[in-house]
């Protein structure tokens, strides 16, 4: 049994991430947003696209699972976790174990996406390769079991 999976029901809004074949749906819109990003700006260059799916994807997966708090997907049927209003989506995954399988999926993504993003950039785009940076470390630190509960400056306290 995996560290963080108990007998005991826990918020459906938050054990998605765990369920069968959530990793392989979270990879197709991935490469979905890239081929809508290619195909609504027709002739954009690959390095471009992929880093507009990297910078989007840190965008987005900071403010859904490490600013928002509370219950993302509430449920009646499900038990919801006390103080679930005080943590933020990531911090709620797996009951708050850390390096679990579905924890350490997530920090893969982020560094398979900068890898591949940075890849596809020329040496010469030095502005695109510090954007796609800056997003990679923002997103790759807040996903660190030392960061759980921390609030940078008391940000989002």
């Amino acid at each position: 049994m995996e560290a963080g999976h108990s007998a005991l029901p826990s918020d459906i809004g938050v054990e998605w991430l765990n369920s069968k074949g959530s990793w392989s749906f979270y990879f197709l819109v991935l490469l979905t947003s890239n081929v809508l990003v290619s195909a609504l700006f027709p002739g954009i260059p690959l390095y471009k696209a992929l880093s507009a799916v990297n910078i989007g994807h840190c965008l987005v997966t900071f403010f859904a699972f490490h600013w928002v708090k509370g219950i993302p997907f509430p449920t009646y049927y499900s038990m919801v976790p006390q103080n679930a209003d005080q943590y933020t989506f990531w911090e709620q995954i797996d009951q708050r174990w850390q390096n679990t399988p579905s924890r350490k999926f997530c920090r893969v993504i982020v560094v398979a996406l900068y890898a591949v993003a940075m890849q596809s950039t020329p040496w010469e785009k030095t502005g695109w390769q510090l954007a796609n940076f800056i997003a990679f470390v923002v997103a790759f630190v807040a996903k660190m079991p030392a960061m759980d509960t921390v609030r940078i400056f008391g940000i989002n306290k």
